[in-house]
């Protein structure tokens, strides 16, 4: 029998409601229905797959962060250093120059003991840092040579750097065939008229400045053997030949002399600061870091 919507029984065989007229529902075949127990497994066959799953994932999740809590946990004491062009960072030894000094109040800096550099792994025991008694300028030398440094009055000063017990030591022009070594750096603070005066040689827009300020040329003149190379708008590198006194300070002795310069035409900036290293020819390479390390510190003064 079969019972309608509208709960009137009609027969077995019966298509439509005898009391209301709708379609009644089919009843499947009992050869064909499945039985109580099927019923039961097809209703829980799908879950199980999807339930593992989840699991399977959940695991993946739990691994996953038990690698990064054991790498974190495994490298937070490991200092990765990331060499570029073979450098490596190391600590220098900061050697604190014999300073004259032109204002009697200026009292020496807490200077660190050490200072950290990027710098080629076979220069790394080779070279050590040098410095006024007040910081304003720091520079890379050979190990175990002697320096001296001045702080003007108007905030201008310089390092020099030499061998121990070398007589020739100077600024400007070496002696012709002189095979001494130096490393000289110095910067002209916040004198206009200096820093003008010794850039227009090499900086177009430092020979306008002076014209403009003094009303006359750039007071000297760069040799024609002088190689300068523009670095950016600010900084150039200077290559003195053995013999020749150029824009490099010092030059002009046996050695060739390499140096770097730099021009700010701002009012506000730290001045003109420059660098000369004159080694002998077999360490250029010496001289390079140098005014590489020197180019990196004070080129966007």
């Amino acid at each position: 029998m079969k019972t309608c919507e509208c709960q009137a029984v009609s027969g077995e065989d019966a298509i439509y409601c005898a009391s209301c007229g709708r379609r009644l529902a089919e009843t499947d075949r009992a050869d064909t229905a499945p039985s109580q127990v099927e019923r039961v497994e097809l209703i829980t066959a799908n879950p199980v797959p999807q339930k593992r799953i989840v699991v399977i994932i959940a695991s993946f999740i739990v691994i996953a962060l038990v690698v990064a809590i054991g790498l974190t946990y495994l490298l937070r004491n490991v200092h990765i250093e990331i060499s570029s062009n073979n450098l490596v960072s190391v600590q220098l030894p900061l050697n604190i120059c014999t300073t004259s000094v032109g204002v009697s109040s200026d009292t020496p800096a807490n200077l660190p003991a050490t200072v950290q550099v990027d710098i080629a792994k076979g220069f790394s025991t080779q070279l050590a840092f040098y410095s006024d008694n007040e910081g304003v300028i720091e520079v890379l030398a050979p190990s175990g040579w002697t320096c001296t440094a001045v702080i003007g009055a108007d905030g201008s000063s310089s390092v020099t750097v030499s061998p121990a017990g070398q007589s020739d030591v100077s600024s400007g022009a070496l002696t012709p065939g002189s095979t001494a070594e130096e490393i000289h750096a110095s910067q002209t603070s916040a004198c206009v008229g200096c820093r003008e005066s010794l850039a227009c040689p090499l900086f177009v827009n430092a020979a306008n400045d002076y014209r403009h300020a003094f009303q006359k040329a750039c007071p000297s003149r760069r040799p024609t053997s002088e190689l300068v190379t523009k670095i950016n708008g600010h900084i150039v590198k200077i290559e003195d030949p053995p013999g020749v006194n150029g824009d490099a300070d010092p030059s002009g002795g046996a050695y060739p002399a390499m140096g770097v310069m730099t021009y700010f035409d701002d009012l506000n900036s730290d001045g003109s600061w420059t660098e000369t290293c004159v080694l002998s020819p077999t360490d250029t390479s010496v001289c390079r870091a140098i005014i590489g390390n020197f180019n990196s510190r004070y080129g966007s003064r």
